[in-house]
Order: structure tokens, then C-alpha cells, then sequence
């Protein structure tokens, strides 16, 4: 249901896990212990930044089912976008996993509108599981 602005869902939706991956400034920082993996290597020994983003996305991935001791299988769809080229580097992500990927283009909203996209899906019956990266 929408209500000005809100969208409020009959039953109320649940976050089941969540990751933080930081790189080499986040964990020189005071909040790096709020990181679940922290990443010194900010290339991870790839050539370009669009591989070495694409692995920041997949340890995040893989950590979220990791934490919420969750399967590939069950997420119905990923919701993902970053700022490199339209998706480069969540498209060479995605490619490791067996699992719809819908990219966003939202710059800096990419993950707020992801979070609304996959609580619209799931709360509206579409889908039972969906991930927000």
C-alpha cells in the first residue's frame, strides 16, 4: 500500500543478513571492526579496478549467505549496481553466481533503491528472497 510517499507492506519485511566489506583505508580507520571482512589488497592482485570491485562484490555476497547461513538456491533474484561503467563490476560479479541479477544505475541511491526494489518484490509476493548489493 502507498501512503504519500511510503510504501507500507501488510507484513512487515526482515533484513536476514547483512555484510560490510571494507578495503586498506577501512581498516586503518576507527570503525574497522564493524567490517565483517576487511580487504588490505584494494587491487586483490587483479589489473583493473572493475575485477578488483567485482571480488569486493562477491566476498560480500558470499559473506551475506555465509552470516545467514543461507544457499544460492534460495535468493530469487540480486539486486546490485556500482558506479563503474554501468555495472562493470557488478556484472563480472554476478557472473560467479547462478542467480537472476537485476542492475541498478542509481549512482549514489544504488543501494536504497535496491533495498526498496527487493522489499517491493518480496513484500508483494513476487519473489520470497532477494539480495540488495
Amino acid at each position: 500500500m502507498k501512503k504519500g510517499d511510503t510504501i507500507l507492506f501488510d507484513t512487515p519485511l526482515s533484513i536476514l543478513s547483512y555484510a560490510a566489506i571494507g578495503g586498506k583505508k577501512e581498516s586503518e580507520g576507527p570503525l574497522r571492526s564493524a567490517f565483517d571482512v576487511l580487504i588490505t589488497d584494494t587491487t586483490c592482485g587483479e589489473k583493473c579496478w572493475e575485477k578488483s570491485e567485482s571480488d569486493f562484490a562477491q566476498r560480500a555476497l558470499e559473506t551475506v549467505l555465509h552470516k545467514g547461513k543461507l544457499r544460492l538456491n534460495q535468493i530469487d533474484a540480486v539486486f546490485a549496481g556500482d558506479l563503474q561503467c554501468q555495472c562493470t563490476a557488478s556484472n563480472y560479479a554476478m557472473r560467479s553466481f547462478d542467480v537472476p541479477y537485476l542492475g541498478l544505475y542509481g549512482a549514489c541511491s544504488t543501494m536504497t533503491e535496491g533495498l526498496g526494489l527487493a522489499g517491493c518484490m518480496v513484500g508483494g509476493g513476487v519473489m520470497q528472497m532477494a539480495a540488495a548489493m
